[in-house]
């Protein structure tokens, strides 16, 4: 599908790179004298022409992007530099990822007994939710997010925070991203204990479904900042999991999901980026490169 013709002098490269990184396939080439920009799927013809005409007004900045090269420890400490809050809470989810891992056989240690929403090792029945907030010991309301069972339970959970924490980092900045993280977690946390009484979970996964909520939402409130934009692939995935997670469908597999913690994040997130976009009118979030 044709969405866009230019004159031949015009320089596309910046826009190509653009929709290279948005996962739109697409390719340009001269006919009659003109540029003519084609998509394979119609149905993002709207949203790249409008695009389009925010990079041409100004209004969507898109930076020049090198080619990829290879992790050096100076181009790693680059990265931390730009997203450190995010950087904070990955390395903190590896650091006591050797602790709670043991967990996934039954075996408790003393890091993660101080990690999980109770003290399990030393209680001697689990509380009721009343309880919980009446014994008082908030961090425990925060560090169950760095709990996690296995590789593939903290990879995943990490990815997905990485992909979605550099773009709210960017939007809103180191300190707002981790008041963001801390409210996530407390709710996701106290909520899954609300909806479940058993203080057995931990991991990312309900902070990364907040970051999607927060995303999605400042989104639809800014289209046109690119780095609240999101493929669609990604958001996608992430919510059917979410549904087909909450039939309890893992259940027969014994594999059970925090699914209150999931969606206390998500709508958490949503709510949060409404709040925030209200107390922040006219503000502009920030731009992120046109590049993973």
């Amino acid at each position: 599908m044709r969405v866009i013709e230019t004159a031949l002098d015009e320089d596309l490269s910046l826009f190509s790179g653009y929709l290279h990184h948005q996962r739109i396939v697409h390719r340009i080439f001269e006919e009659r004298g003109q540029q003519v920009v084609e998509i394979a799927d119609e149905a993002q013809g709207d949203n790249v022409r409008t695009a389009y005409r925010a990079w041409r007004s100004g209004e969507l900045k898109i930076r020049a992007v090198t080619p990829d090269k290879p992790i050096t420890p100076t181009r790693a400490l680059s990265v931390v530099a730009r997203y450190p809050a995010l950087a904070l809470v990955v390395v903190l989810a590896l650091l006591a990822f050797p602790f709670t891992w043991p967990m996934a056989d039954d075996r408790l240690t003393l890091i993660a007994s101080w990690l999980m929403v109770i003290d399990i090792g030393s209680a001697i029945r689990a509380p009721t939710f009343l309880e919980l907030l009446a014994d008082f010991q908030p961090w425990r309301w925060i560090t169950p997010i760095f709990v996690h069972y296995g590789v593939v339970h903290l990879g995943f959970n990490c990815a997905v925070v990485v992909e979605l924490g550099r773009r709210v980092e960017s939007g809103v900045g180191s300190w707002g991203f981790l008041m963001l993280v801390v409210v996530l977690a407390m709710v996701s946390n106290l909520g899954q204990y609300a909806v479940s009484p058993n203080p057995n979970f931990g991991g990312l996964s309900g902070v990364a479904y907040g970051l999607l909520g927060y995303v999605l939402v400042s989104n639809r409130l800014a289209p046109d900042q690119l780095c609240w934009r999101l493929p669609v692939g990604l958001a996608g995935s992430l919510l059917f999991f979410l549904v087909l997670f909450t039939t309890g469908i893992t259940e027969s597999f014994n594999i059970h999901v925090a699914n209150g913690a999931h969606w206390g994040g998500l709508l958490t997130g949503a709510l949060y980026a409404l709040v925030a976009a209200g107390a922040r009118p006219g503000s502009r979030p920030g731009d992120v490169e046109g590049s993973g």
